[in-house]
């Protein structure tokens, strides 16, 4: 009987043992450090066997077209890496409403493509997963440092960098020369001779989207700061009353030599080239349109500088996912080198890797298809977004005057003083 309890209580003791070892697992199979130490990297992630991983579910809002090229390489991407993924392309007018709801019941899938300018908002109401505590935190150094500064906060980094595509102010080489210009215009000055040169013809001066509220206000940044809804400041800050005088009054003379159209513009279209000297436009619709123009390429190039601020696309990790190491090595392979160079030549978006734009920029000088008027430096201009253009209502308040102006209903003026209204109203 005694023999008996001895037993039981060895039993006991065994179990007990076996329970609260943490190195123990009860399939018989000792953890290895290397496992623990992934556990710890990835505290979302359910451990599963090979064959029991559930797919990555990546959430992007894209045209159907752009939509078709990223499905493609996305799914080539997932097969190197062993990933398995399932892709959701939500409409534009409904992506941040979707997106916010699921949100905030913690079903959003496990990668979203964000806007950078996003990015910091979504991280601060606790909705993000930081990637330094992921196989991207090496990685993330490689990235173009102007877009990964979007994507930090509070000492992390919430966001890996996977494209840009900034607007930009365009002509050809030729128009640029019948007007007795060497350049592009690059300040105040420069905009005045170029409207002197322009008067009493009939050829526009400019000819922008009217109804793309973020091409008006890149342009608008070219004349400093407090012009463009995004740099809003108030009279006492960055620049001086004569030089916001003296923008306006630049602005006013531009006016009547503005034409506006519905839709994003190119050279391709013979008579842009006729009817206005520059144009406003993204800059993948220049190259995407420049690839069918084999006439005069080498003799009329098409200069361009790129305008601020710049937006940009950033890979997430949902803090909801419990995908984050197989998330994690997909968005490496997004973000690789020979994944950046394709999606640069089908979608002619600029990557998000410093050593790839780089590449890319030099192809764009070497091989004569364009020609920079500032050295392919994307991120020349010192102004950036600011709160004022993350809001909606007043995306829209903004929009509004900005096209008064660019239709030539209300001056320059009328337009600065009505923005900044509507900027103090909201404090």
């Amino acid at each position: 009987m005694k023999r008996r309890h001895q037993v039981v209580l060895f039993a006991v003791l065994l179990l007990s043992l076996t329970i609260l070892s943490p190195s123990f697992d009860f399939r018989g199979v000792p953890q290895s450090q290397d496992q623990d130490q992934e556990n710890d990297a990835f505290p979302n992630a359910i451990s599963r066997s090979e064959n029991q991983q559930a797919p990555v579910e990546i959430v992007v809002s894209m045209s159907e077209s752009e939509f078709q090229v990223f499905s493609t390489i996305a799914k080539q991407v997932a097969a190197a890496r062993m990933v398995k993924i399932n892709l959701r392309n939500l409409e534009s007018d409904t992506y941040q409403k979707v997106l916010d709801d699921e949100l905030a019941v913690g079903d959003s899938g496990d990668i979203i493509l964000l806007d950078s300018a996003e990015i910091q908002g979504y991280a601060k109401r606790g909705h993000l997963y930081p990637l330094n505590a992921t196989t991207l935190s090496k990685a993330l150094g490689d990235s173009v440092s102007q877009l990964r500064d979007k994507t930090e906060w509070n000492g992390y980094q919430w966001g890996m960098p996977f494209d840009f595509d900034p607007y930009v102010l365009a002509s050809r080489s030729q128009s640029l020369a019948d007007a007795s210009l060497e350049r592009l215009p690059q300040n105040l000055d420069e905009w005045t001779r170029v409207i002197n040169q322009m008067e009493n013809k009939s050829r526009k001066l400019l000819a922008i989207n009217i109804n793309d509220a973020y091409a008006a206000d890149a342009w608008l940044n070219e004349f400093g700061s407090g012009v463009a809804p995004s740099t809003l400041r108030t009279a006492t800050e960055s620049h001086t009353v004569g030089e916001y005088e003296q923008a306006l009054q630049v602005l006013n003379r531009v006016q009547p030599y503005i034409q506006v159209q519905n839709t994003n513009l190119s050279f391709a279209d013979k008579d842009m080239q006729e009817e206005a000297l520059m144009i406003v436009t993204p800059f993948s619709q220049l190259v995407k349109d420049d690839l069918v123009l084999t006439e005069d390429r080498l003799t009329n190039r098409i200069m361009f500088k790129p305008l601020a601020p710049v937006p940009s696309r950033s890979f997430v990790i949902t803090s909801g996912s419990h995908e984050a190491e197989q998330a994690s090595r997909w968005i490496e392979g997004m973000t690789s080198a020979s994944v950046q160079s394709d999606w640069y030549q089908q979608a002619h978006h600029l990557p998000g890797q410093q050593q790839q734009l780089n590449t890319e920029s030099r192809k764009l000088s070497v091989e004569e298809k364009m020609m920079s008027s500032n050295g392919q430096e994307w991120f020349m201009s010192k102004t950036s977004e600011t709160a004022v253009m993350e809001n909606p209502e007043q995306v829209l308040q903004f929009n509004e005057k900005v096209q008064q102006f660019l239709h030539g209903k209300i001056s320059a003026n009328q337009y600065a003083n009505d923005i900044l209204n509507i900027q103090q109203s909201s404090k």
